[in-house]
């Protein structure tokens, strides 16, 4: 690979003129051919398309309300990231849910459900939801963040040798959602 040093006037270059793209990866500038398409796009680019085009979107909203944009920007700064990218990677990587102990949980009112979630800026909230063998919803509420773990507190009594499923859902700043649920039978 060739090495060139631009002079002064072609420094900050970046973008596309005639058939050629220049990018700036840090302090350096990458010059590569532009890319030639060839037809329509499949459903599965044009998804992909959509899905950044959705996340541009969200960034120019947050870009434009100064509250979350503070708030992004001393992330950005902590992470030395460009701000723009940071929001749109926020948009387009889901939170998820990494763990739920029931160690404490025993099928009691009062009992004790804690969950782990994780997301690349900011987990904003956990919920959990408690069905029984016919999917009813036997119980769901927002779980509480104490020392970087969330925490529930059942209110309903789950009778002995009853199987139950529990999800834990995890949201981020954008709206998204991951979650994870596990079969729990009451022994």
């Amino acid at each position: 690979m060739a090495k060139l040093s631009l002079n002064s006037a072609l420094k900050g270059i970046s973008g596309r003129i005639d058939n050629w793209v220049y990018r700036k990866y840090g302090d350096r500038t990458v010059l590569g051919r532009r890319p030639e398409f060839s037809g329509p796009p499949s459903a599965g680019q044009q998804a992909v398309r959509d899905r950044f085009r959705a996340a541009a979107a969200y960034a120019k909203t947050v870009l434009a309300d100064p509250v979350q944009r503070l708030d992004y920007e001393a992330l950005a700064r902590a992470r030395s990231v460009p701000l723009f990218a940071l929001i749109m990677g926020d948009y387009l990587n889901p939170p998820e849910v990494t763990a739920i102990d029931l160690a404490d949980y025993h099928g009691q009112a009062g009992d004790v459900i804690r969950m782990e979630a994780q997301d690349d800026v900011a987990v904003q909230a956990v919920s959990l939801e408690i069905r029984d063998a016919t999917d009813a919803i036997l119980e769901q509420g927002p779980a509480v963040l104490s020392g970087g773990r969330w925490s529930y507190a059942a209110t309903a009594v789950v009778p002995a040798g009853a199987t139950v499923t529990i999800q834990a859902t995890a949201t981020d700043r954008p709206g998204h959602t991951g979650a994870r649920i596990v079969a729990w039978t009451n022994a």
